[in-house]
């Protein structure tokens, strides 16, 4: 899938664990996904359930955050991640901006990462929200999908971050 960041094409260099990954033997799928020696992003459940053995090197830790998720406990996580994946499972469900919000105003500088329900007509209002990154699907990236992050010049509605 295509992934924008701070609005450029880039590789994305991150393995994702799902939750059914984790669900059978979490400490096994973090254990083999570890030995990669590539970044992982966690399940916010099982990167707390094994946090002592995750948090030492932040540079390859990622959280995946739904919105099904008690994502208070993120702020206390900062230091260890240097990325946060927000899911957008459907259209209707916006609680990804919410979270995406809180984070950046509490002060988490890494990557923040739309994945799911990623379309042209919300780039904007996720930038707005405070996403750097977003994860596109193939059928719905194009040509234009780099015009949306730049078509909005006037907003009504200002953020912290316009």
């Amino acid at each position: 899938m295509p992934l924008l960041i701070n609005g450029k094409l880039c590789d994305d260099s991150w393995v994702s664990l799902s939750a059914e990954d984790c669900a059978a033997d979490a400490q096994a799928a973090v254990k083999k996904a570890r030995s990669t020696n590539q970044p992982v992003i966690y399940p916010i459940a099982a990167y707390l359930e094994n946090r002592e053995q995750l948090s030492n090197n932040a540079a390859i830790t990622g959280l995946f955050i739904t919105g099904d998720d008690d994502w208070s406990e993120v702020k206390d996580l900062f230091d260890e991640v240097s990325l946060i994946a927000i899911e957008f499972p459907i259209l209707r469900d916006g609680r990804g901006y919410s979270i995406a919000r809180d984070i950046t105003r509490r002060g988490f500088g890494g990557e923040v990462r739309a994945v799911g329900d990623v379309a042209h007509d919300r780039l904007d209002s996720m930038l707005r929200s405070g996403f750097n990154a977003l994860m596109v699907s193939e059928d719905r990236f194009s040509d234009d999908t780099f015009k949306a992050l730049t078509e909005m010049t006037v907003n009504y509605q200002p953020t912290h971050l316009r």
